[in-house]
């Protein structure tokens, strides 16, 4: 039975940054979680036992829309309890760091976001500390490597990493994997991610296939696809991989060309050149653009804006706020999101699990996606990535 307790509490998080969106823009946390213990003083609600009038708010029934919100909450409910017996195994005090790549990136900051809020409710389920440490690699390799020596040294009983390439970042990675701590990636594997403890991912080659097939249906299933990618991002090979996979289904639908390998750690400037470059040569034969992520999408619709060609689909994958602004404009038709708050929390439970002996999941996870455009782009809006 305990089988279901890292997918449930991962499903848990995504319905709760999906379901209940608006409720998602915690994103600045302390990163010392350890004055959680000042709340273990909640006990002294007890005396909300007097507050059994309470019955006089059941007009509540009225909000009667939000029962998807109650039914989300029931869900969380239970996975968390699951936690808590988890915890209760662990019963020492515990150490838990996340090395990123970058806080200062809304996605990385979204991870921590994350971390930062299992901590917090893990804090508040034991009466033991639990210590939170976020190292910044500030997209510096030696840093990268500096940071992981620290949380070896320091005792750390469990370390989020989030590699900042998957063969740069080996060193570092090795140096966990081969140290007492409990290590897991998330976001993105490393090579020889095999060697640590768990992988937590986004569904990434599904969220590739996913975006091809609603921009293929947005094309009522005929025209020229343009793809923007960087070869030297794995998940972008992922992806691509989901959408060539699902282009076999649409015989109508034509790949007209691709900036493969041209668009190396790829920015919005980058992506925005590279596609006025395409649209020189290709123009309007060009119906619709597949890009890796949200970045190359936001350049793509920068360079097109530029030309005054407003007709051309573009689609992304990611769900950062830029992208779900240029969705509800109109700029852009959708982007298959992920969930960064969901990595870096579920990052956290299944640590702990390892440290209880629980963890009996697979050895990579991967945290679903969902497709925004206009029709529910309202809906997350008010979640920042």
């Amino acid at each position: 039975m305990k089988k279901s307790r890292l997918l449930a509490l991962l499903l848990a998080m995504v319905l709760v940054v999906s379901g209940l969106a608006a409720c998602g823009g915690d994103d600045k946390k302390d990163t010392t979680a350890a004055p959680k213990e000042t709340e273990a003083p909640k006990e002294t609600e007890a005396p909300k036992e007097t507050e059994a009038p309470k019955e006089t708010e059941a007009p509540k029934e009225t909000e009667a829309p939000a029962e998807s919100e109650a039914a989300g909450s029931s869900f969380v409910d239970e996975a968390k309890m699951e936690l808590k017996e988890d915890l209760i195994q662990v019963g020492k005090d515990v150490k838990i760091a996340l090395i990123v790549k970058q806080r200062s990136e809304l996605f990385y900051a979204s991870i921590e976001s994350g971390f930062m809020s299992a901590v917090e409710e893990a804090q508040a389920m034991v009466d033991y500390n639990i210590e939170a440490q976020v190292l910044d690699d500030n997209s510096d390799l030696a840093k990268e490597l500096e940071n992981a020596q620290y949380v070896i040294d320091n005792g750390f009983d469990v370390v989020v990493f989030v590699a900042m390439d998957p063969k740069s970042s080996v060193p570092a990675f090795d140096l966990l994997v081969e140290s007492n701590v409990k290590t897991l990636i998330v976001d993105a594997p490393c090579d020889g991610s095999e060697k640590c403890d768990a992988v937590i991912v986004s569904a990434n080659e599904e969220a590739g296939r996913m975006q091809m097939e609603k921009l293929c249906e947005k094309l009522g299933g005929k025209g020229n696809v343009l793809i923007l990618t960087d070869s030297t991002n794995p998940n972008a090979a992922i992806r691509e991989q989901g959408a060539m996979e699902e282009l076999k289904n649409w015989p109508d639908i034509k790949i007209i060309a691709e900036g493969e390998g041209d668009i190396p750690n790829v920015n919005v400037d980058k992506a925005q050149q590279k596609m006025n470059e395409l649209y020189q040569v290709y123009g309007a034969e060009i119906n619709g653009i597949w890009t890796f992520s949200d970045t190359p999408a936001q350049g793509a619709q920068a360079a097109l804006a530029e030309s005054g060609n407003t007709d051309i689909v573009i689609t992304g994958i990611d769900g950062n706020a830029v992208a779900k602004q240029l969705i509800q404009g109109g700029q852009m038709y959708g982007t298959a999101a992920q969930f960064p708050n969901a990595l870096g929390y579920d990052g956290v439970v299944a640590g702990l699990q390892l440290l209880a002996g629980t963890y009996d999941q697979e050895q990579t996870i991967y945290v679903p996606v969902q497709w925004i455009d206009s029709s529910n782009v309202d809906e997350y809006a008010a979640f920042d990535q």
